[in-house]
């Protein structure tokens, strides 16, 4: 079944491009994504230097971190063609994308902050990791499927769409730039923010 083209409906508005990209959205639709890529650089790439400087492990239990994100890679697999049939079905007053955007968004920022944050070591670590690592999968795909599934309904001008995804692109790597050379600065340098590993992390 065709869709309406009743303009009324925001629905119907996101899915029915203007030719005109306005100047808000091609500066504030590519920010976006610079905090986007330097959490998960912060999660992803931090990761393990966080657990060597932060944690007690025995070697048993750092194996198993291994195991667990390459569990989580597998999920994955899953994980984005499930989540991408949800995006496109979603019908809401705010659209398809922007709902999961703002949900992916709060719900990735608490788990890192747990992950970061919740003072615990050993198989009780290594349990609430798992826990943790699975959660975060889910739901930074609910943010980045619709974030990039956006891109196409803001504008219907092939040009400008291509300029936006390349300044979307851009600010992306910026944002895991940034993170992949502060963070090790602030966290693990001569002087770490709060004056521990432990608690740079949890501030950063």
């Amino acid at each position: 079944m065709e869709e309406t083209t009743n303009v009324s409906s925001p629905e119907n508005v996101q899915t029915q491009p203007s030719g005109n990209l306005s100047k808000r959205t091609f500066w504030m639709y590519p920010l976006g994504t610079v905090g986007r890529d330097f959490l998960y650089m912060l999660f992803n790439s931090n990761l393990i230097t966080f657990i060597l400087f932060t944690k007690t492990l025995t070697t048993a239990q750092f194996t198993s971190v291994s195991f667990i994100i390459i569990a989580a890679r597998i999920f994955d697999a899953f994980n984005d063609p499930i989540m991408g049939g949800i995006v496109e079905n979603t019908r809401s007053r705010f659209g398809r994308f922007k709902p999961w955007m703002f949900i992916g968004a709060l719900l990735t920022g608490l788990v890192v902050i747990a992950v970061f944050s919740v003072p615990v070591d050993g198989w009780g670590f290594i349990g609430f990791l798992a826990v943790m690592y699975f959660l975060f999968s889910i739901t930074f795909t609910m943010n980045d499927i619709s974030y990039w599934g956006m891109l196409p309904s803001l504008t219907s001008n092939e040009r400008e769409r291509d300029k936006l995804t390349s300044f979307a692109q851009i600010a992306a790597t910026a944002g895991g730039a940034v993170a992949g050379f502060i963070i090790p600065v602030l966290a693990i340098g001569a002087n770490p923010l709060g004056g521990s590993a432990p608690k740079a992390f949890m501030i950063i």
